[in-house]
Protein backbone atom coordinates (compact mmCIF):
# COMPACT_ATOMS: atom_id res chain seq x y z
CA UNK A 1 0.00 0.00 0.00
CA UNK A 2 1.34 3.41 -0.84
CA UNK A 3 2.39 5.43 2.13
CA UNK A 4 2.36 2.47 4.47
CA UNK A 5 5.54 1.83 6.42
CA UNK A 6 6.76 -1.63 7.20
CA UNK A 7 6.63 -2.66 10.81
CA UNK A 8 9.87 -4.59 10.36
CA UNK A 9 12.90 -2.77 11.69
CA UNK A 10 15.46 -1.81 9.10
CA UNK A 11 19.09 -2.66 9.77
CA UNK A 12 21.19 0.42 10.33
CA UNK A 13 23.60 1.37 7.58
CA UNK A 14 26.50 1.22 9.99
CA UNK A 15 26.77 -0.36 13.37
CA UNK A 16 29.41 1.51 15.38
CA UNK A 17 28.63 -0.71 18.35
CA UNK A 18 29.75 -3.75 16.35
CA UNK A 19 32.90 -2.39 14.80
CA UNK A 20 35.17 -4.86 13.09
CA UNK A 21 38.35 -5.55 14.98
CA UNK A 22 41.20 -3.60 13.42
CA UNK A 23 43.74 -5.57 11.46
CA UNK A 24 46.91 -6.17 13.45
CA UNK A 25 50.17 -4.46 12.67
CA UNK A 26 52.44 -7.32 11.69
CA UNK A 27 56.12 -6.84 12.46
CA UNK A 28 58.57 -9.28 10.94
CA UNK A 29 62.14 -10.00 11.93
CA UNK A 30 64.75 -12.66 12.44
CA UNK A 31 66.98 -13.38 15.38
CA UNK A 32 69.66 -15.90 16.19
CA UNK A 33 67.67 -18.27 18.37
CA UNK A 34 70.15 -21.07 17.73
CA UNK A 35 73.85 -20.98 16.96
CA UNK A 36 76.61 -18.97 18.59
CA UNK A 37 74.44 -15.87 19.21
CA UNK A 38 71.44 -17.74 20.62
CA UNK A 39 71.71 -16.29 24.13
CA UNK A 40 71.48 -12.76 22.75
CA UNK A 41 68.62 -13.73 20.44
CA UNK A 42 66.57 -15.30 23.21
CA UNK A 43 67.03 -12.22 25.41
CA UNK A 44 65.95 -9.97 22.54
CA UNK A 45 62.91 -12.17 21.84
CA UNK A 46 61.86 -11.91 25.48
CA UNK A 47 62.22 -8.11 25.38
CA UNK A 48 60.13 -7.97 22.18
CA UNK A 49 57.38 -10.06 23.77
CA UNK A 50 57.29 -7.88 26.89
CA UNK A 51 56.99 -4.80 24.66
CA UNK A 52 54.24 -6.40 22.52
CA UNK A 53 52.19 -7.41 25.55
CA UNK A 54 52.56 -3.96 27.08
CA UNK A 55 51.56 -2.17 23.87
CA UNK A 56 48.59 -4.47 23.27
CA UNK A 57 47.39 -4.09 26.87
CA UNK A 58 47.24 -0.33 26.24
CA UNK A 59 45.14 -0.60 23.10
CA UNK A 60 47.77 -1.48 20.53
CA UNK A 61 49.86 0.62 18.19
CA UNK A 62 47.75 3.27 16.45
CA UNK A 63 44.74 1.45 17.86
CA UNK A 64 45.75 -1.85 16.25
CA UNK A 65 47.08 -4.94 18.00
CA UNK A 66 50.70 -5.87 17.34
CA UNK A 67 51.71 -9.31 16.09
CA UNK A 68 55.23 -10.60 15.52
CA UNK A 69 56.33 -12.96 12.79
CA UNK A 70 59.85 -14.11 13.52
CA UNK A 71 62.34 -16.63 12.22
CA UNK A 72 65.58 -18.07 13.52
CA UNK A 73 68.49 -17.03 11.32
CA UNK A 74 70.69 -19.61 13.11
CA UNK A 75 73.42 -16.99 13.45
CA UNK A 76 74.06 -17.26 9.72
CA UNK A 77 73.89 -14.04 7.66
CA UNK A 78 73.37 -16.11 4.50
CA UNK A 79 69.89 -17.04 5.80
CA UNK A 80 68.76 -13.44 6.26
CA UNK A 81 67.70 -12.49 2.69
CA UNK A 82 65.58 -15.65 2.37
CA UNK A 83 63.95 -14.98 5.74
CA UNK A 84 63.04 -11.41 4.85
CA UNK A 85 61.72 -12.62 1.49
CA UNK A 86 59.34 -14.91 3.40
CA UNK A 87 58.38 -12.18 5.86
CA UNK A 88 57.54 -9.72 3.09
CA UNK A 89 56.31 -12.15 0.43
CA UNK A 90 54.46 -14.89 2.32
CA UNK A 91 53.52 -13.11 5.53
CA UNK A 92 53.01 -9.61 4.07
CA UNK A 93 54.31 -7.92 7.21
CA UNK A 94 53.72 -4.19 7.61
CA UNK A 95 57.24 -3.43 8.74
CA UNK A 96 60.45 -5.24 9.43
CA UNK A 97 62.88 -4.77 12.25
CA UNK A 98 66.49 -5.79 12.42
CA UNK A 99 68.29 -7.95 14.86
CA UNK A 100 71.35 -6.50 16.47
CA UNK A 101 74.00 -6.35 13.82
CA UNK A 102 74.43 -4.54 10.53
CA UNK A 103 76.46 -7.41 9.11
CA UNK A 104 73.46 -9.74 9.29
CA UNK A 105 70.96 -7.18 7.97
CA UNK A 106 72.97 -5.79 5.10
CA UNK A 107 72.16 -8.69 2.73
CA UNK A 108 68.41 -8.06 3.17
CA UNK A 109 68.46 -4.30 2.55
CA UNK A 110 68.05 -4.41 -1.26
CA UNK A 111 64.91 -6.52 -0.87
CA UNK A 112 63.47 -4.26 1.83
CA UNK A 113 64.07 -1.16 -0.29
CA UNK A 114 62.69 -2.83 -3.43
CA UNK A 115 59.49 -3.87 -1.63
CA UNK A 116 59.12 -0.41 -0.07
CA UNK A 117 58.77 -1.68 3.47
CA UNK A 118 59.48 0.27 6.61
CA UNK A 119 62.61 -0.88 8.33
CA UNK A 120 63.44 -0.18 11.94
CA UNK A 121 66.97 -1.11 12.89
Amino acid sequence: MPGRRSSWPRPPETRPDIAAAPAPIRIGYCLSLTGSLADNGRSARLAHEIWRQDVNSRGGLLGRPVEFVRYDDEGNADNVPRIYERLIGEHDVDLVIGGYGTNTLLPAMPLIVERERFFVG
